[in-house]
């Protein structure tokens, strides 16, 4: 049986089962932090589902990833003023990890992102989040020389 992997926009309603997503504490091994409570995670679904910065400089795309219908993780996009760069961001539960789930729907987000014109992305990922490198790999990005607070910015551009 194939499963269904879609992405869908974010929704404030969205925050008690993404904290039940969100929970196990290994998400945070390498981004710190601890699991978001569901308040925590309405105040923050409520700025997100804006869609973009108070200043109208940046577009958010905030997606819950979904398999089968429910949901497993959320991927995010910041389309910088110009629409030409985004910096992308994954994550998937643990319980749905090892899977290929956050690969797949990064691809997602960022054939979207193509589609709106980005011809360059951009994600920070910590040194030694292996299945990260391995995701920004995928999707055509290497690893820079920057680095800021702590992470690596790996770039890439798109075809077009």
């Amino acid at each position: 049986m194939t499963r269904a992997l879609r992405l869908r926009p974010l929704r404030v309603d969205d925050a008690a089962a993404m904290a039940a997503v969100l929970a196990h504490p290994s998400l945070y091994e390498h981004t710190g932090g601890e699991p978001p409570t569901v308040a925590e995670l309405e105040r923050r679904y409520a700025i997100q589902v804006r869609g973009a910065s108070a200043d109208g400089r940046e577009t958010w795309i905030n997606a819950i990833v979904e398999l089968d219908g429910a949901p497993i993780g959320y991927v995010q996009a910041t389309i910088a003023e110009g629409g030409r760069e985004a910096e992308v961001a994954w994550v998937i539960g643990r319980a749905w990890q090892g899977r290929g789930h956050a690969r797949s729907a990064a691809a997602l987000l960022v054939d979207g992102l193509a589609q709106r014109g980005v011809r360059t992305l951009v994600a920070h990922v910590r040194p030694g989040h292996v299945a990260s490198e391995r995701i920004a790999t995928s999707l055509g990005m290497a690893p820079t020389d920057a680095v800021l607070d702590g992470e690596v910015r790996w770039q890439g551009n798109l075809p077009g």
